[in-house]
């Protein structure tokens, strides 16, 4: 190993070992991602257009104290609960600052909604929570001007056949959780690929793609499957002895980094991975943190372990979301238990999906009937749950009780309404 290697996997190991809450104090982040549509066609509401997504973060920028612009296009905003930003297509992504408590969590979300529902009603303009545009395709909606995003679009064109569609077509819920060491960091990691499929599977909330009716289940599944396998997916290895902040390091350090900042701005670096970009230099903070924004996996580690297969979902699944990580996630016996008694392999992981795609609800789940072992996770997250936190798994035990799924739920009424404007 030449020692230009060796320094920078010693740095990223070190920033992940510093991610490490000596405390244990655990926290819920959340970010998730919205559509902003016509009320009366649901066609997407773009950045550029007159009264669009430019304009709506212009008109709201006098209530938050911080903004983010590129180029002189304003493209963030923050306050000292939450920050809104925008994916590629302009789906407005809500980030909220990590806290203990759910209830504080949904307070600062309804902030957030009080701040922009008046603002969007004046335009009859809505808030959409789904996992993919309700009527807009894909190749119809331009990206914001963010150099970031056109690069990713010029490389995912020929990594995959599904880059387009993930950019600017998906929206999704994604829940970050602390780690207090490296065995902590292995078991969540771990559990969270165990539980993967079941998460995905609750969580799907795709009844529309490309403006059609999506007849099969976990689109989101199907799509990142089809964006570039060297970042998406899974991390070969997880289960392997070897596992840890080692190896997750040489995983980046082997990762194709399409893009590299630069003081003069971003510079396109197509398929040459870290290894060969820094041969020579030592990693700076502002390096690590780009390293770690462009891979896509399902787990990925930063300071935190971030969860990231759930589609986006109205607010009380969101809710009933996090109490369930809470619940799974946040007591080691939980996970241990689970890990013991389903000793699965990345293969079986794998399977798992591959079958729920097929067959939702009836599909398997590790030998075990999906909607059976739904049941198991949250009766077992509730017994891990305060009282006050407990109920907020309603929505999901609702849906299991019709034996249905939240993509079923939506189903019958965004098709009709897309065919009623056609």
């Amino acid at each position: 190993m030449n020692m230009t290697k060796q320094n920078n996997l010693e740095i990223l190991e070190q920033y992940f070992r510093d991610g490490c809450k000596l405390n244990c104090v655990q926290k819920l982040g959340l970010e998730i991602e919205h559509f902003i549509v016509r009320e009366d066609t649901l066609d997407a509401v773009t950045y550029y257009e007159d009264h669009g997504i430019a304009f709506l973060l212009e008109e709201l920028s006098s209530q938050y104290p911080r903004e983010y612009r590129e180029e002189g296009c304003l493209l963030g905003l923050y306050n000292n609960d939450y920050a809104i930003s925008l994916e590629p297509a302009g789906q407005l992504e809500v980030s909220i600052v990590p806290k203990e408590s759910l209830r504080t969590i949904q307070r600062i979300y309804e902030s957030f909604l009080r701040q922009i529902r008046p603002l969007l009603a004046r335009y009859h303009y809505r808030l959409v929570t789904l996992g993919y545009q309700p009527r807009s395709r894909a190749q119809d909606l331009p990206l914001i001007p963010k150099k970031r995003y056109a690069y990713m679009d010029t490389y995912f064109q020929t990594s995959g056949t599904c880059g387009r569609n993930m950019m600017r077509g998906t929206a999704a819920t994604q829940v970050s959780i602390d780690y207090c060491c490296e065995d902590d960091f292995r078991r969540k990691y771990r559990g969270a690929y165990l539980l993967m499929p079941a998460l995905k599977l609750l969580t799907d909330n795709t009844p529309v793609f490309e403006g059609s009716p999506y007849e099969g289940n976990l689109a989101r599944t199907y799509i990142w499957e089809r964006v570039d396998p060297a970042r998406c997916g899974r991390i070969p290895g997880i289960f392997s002895p070897e596992f840890g902040f080692h190896a997750y390091a040489e995983y980046l350090w082997n990762l194709p980094l399409i893009f590299m900042p630069s003081p003069g701005g971003a510079v396109y670096t197509g398929s040459r991975t870290a290894a060969e970009l820094y041969d020579g230099r030592t990693l700076a903070p502002e390096d690590i943190e780009h390293i770690l924004s462009m891979t896509f996996l399902d787990v990925r580690l930063k300071h935190y372990v971030e969860i990231r297969g759930a589609d986006s979902m109205p607010f009380e699944y969101v809710m009933a979301y996090l109490a369930l990580i809470k619940g799974l996630f946040f007591d080691p016996d939980v996970l241990e238990q689970l890990l013991s008694r389903y000793p699965v392999s990345e293969e079986e992981i794998a399977l798992a999906e591959a079958s729920l795609e097929r067959q939702g609800l009836d599909g398997l789940l590790y030998g075990q009937k999906a909607a059976s072992f739904l049941e198991e996770l949250l009766e077992l997250a509730g017994g891990h749950l305060e009282d006050s936190e407990r109920i907020y798994l309603l929505p999901f035990r609702r849906n299991l009780f019709r034996h249905t799924t939240l993509k079923k739920e939506y189903y019958g009424i965004y098709t009709q309404r897309i065919s009623d404007n056609y």
